[in-house]
């Protein structure tokens, strides 16, 4: 049809979306309860961490001897960044230390579902949806149902947020194919006659063109200095910050970045993958305070499920339960939010019990904005 990208959850979602006036949920009242239902100069940046982050490595309860105990070869040394109440940083992690101490960084502890399901697949649509059962439109789809001038919802990597799909307001994609492509439509006159579904879904995409071409004639340029290293996630942290300098900034920007399945050499994969995170999230910071004018930002970086607690075989750990996000920017509910899971009391599968569910932490961010 076109260079836009608009899944087909969001297109068929979005036909139905009019009709679906109820049943926003927990999450929506929350978010109208909050900040007003109409347009505030906050951004939403949500940044998933593809693959099953390793929480207990990426902020470790260094003094426990139940950590060093069950990762003999993986356990943090004294390279490891020191925070508060046993907690230490992954080294990779360093750069982020300075966000700490001006409290522009936070953790939420403890995340995710009990016995959570180990599928990938299963457990990005849990996320996703923030319940359990995986199944209806993404949360932050919900949450913004409720506000009006809400749209669009912007995803920048180029596999698109199932959380921000099926709602009202437009999800869209804008990555290097739509920066650099030509959007226009060609729809088949006689099909749409034909079709009152397809006229509907044609006038989304066409809805959502609009809002590309508007987002990318505002884009504002990097800010001056900007130094990223090469990569995806740094090519959406630019973006964002285009967005964000732009003064037309959609409410909620996704990001993405892979490579946090590391059942085996997780020592040097995890080294990797958290230090490119970390140059991302410094230099997004940096970007901001570049900034004269802009709206106030918060990000929440999530993963689909933690790791076991017990190293494997391979030098690495299995799909686990309980894990921590990240919180950073202008509007972080707490340095630390919730509490750390106790590496003693452990469910019958071996795994961290959870002290907050993903709808837990989800309410403590919308209610932020």
């Amino acid at each position: 049809m076109s260079e836009l990208h608009l899944s087909r959850r969001s297109l068929l979602s979005g036909v139905a979306a009019a009709a679906a006036t109820g049943g926003l949920g927990a999450l929506a009242q929350t978010f109208a309860s909050g900040r007003g239902t109409s347009a505030s100069n906050h951004v939403l940046v949500l940044l998933e961490l593809r693959g099953g982050n390793d929480g207990l490595n990426t902020l470790a309860p260094i003094h426990d001897p139940a950590y060093r105990q069950a990762r003999p070869t993986l356990a943090l040394g004294d390279d490891a960044i020191a925070l508060t109440d046993g907690l230490a940083l992954h080294p990779a992690l360093a750069s982020l230390e300075p966000l700490w101490r001006r409290g522009r960084l936070g953790f939420a502890l403890g995340v995710g579902w009990s016995h959570p399901n180990r599928s990938h697949f299963k457990a990005a649509d849990q996320w996703a949806v923030g319940d359990p059962s995986g199944e209806g439109a993404g949360w932050l789809a919900r949450a913004y149902n409720v506000r009006t001038q809400a749209g669009p919802l912007v995803a920048l990597h180029a596999t698109g947020c199932a959380a921000m799909e099926g709602g009202s307001p437009l999800a869209l994609q804008l990555g290097t194919a739509q920066l650099q492509g030509r959007l226009s439509l060609m729809p088949n006159r006689l099909a749409m006659d034909a079709s009152p579904v397809l006229r509907q879904m044609i006038a989304l995409e066409s809805a959502g063109a609009r809002e590309i071409e508007r987002l990318r004639g505002a884009l504002a340029p990097p800010p001056v200095g900007l130094n990223l290293p090469p990569g995806d996630l740094s090519r959406q942290v630019k973006l964002a910050l285009r967005l964000l300098g732009s003064g037309q900034c959609p409410p909620v920007l996704a990001l993405a970045q892979g490579g946090y399945d590391t059942h085996s050499n997780q020592k040097r994969r995890h080294q990797r993958v958290l230090k490119n995170l970390a140059h991302a999230l410094t230099g997004l910071d940096a970007g901001l305070r570049a900034m004269k004018q802009r709206p106030q930002m918060t990000l929440l970086a999530v993963s689909e499920f933690g790791r076991r607690l017990r190293e494997n075989g391979s030098g690495g750990t299995d799909h686990g339960s309980a894990s921590v996000a990240f919180l950073m920017g202008d509007r972080i509910p707490s340095r630390l939010l919730g509490t750390y899971p106790s590496l003693q009391n452990l469910d019958e599968r071996g795994d961290l019990r959870p002290t907050q569910s993903p709808e837990q932490l989800y309410r403590h961010v919308l209610a932020m904005g």
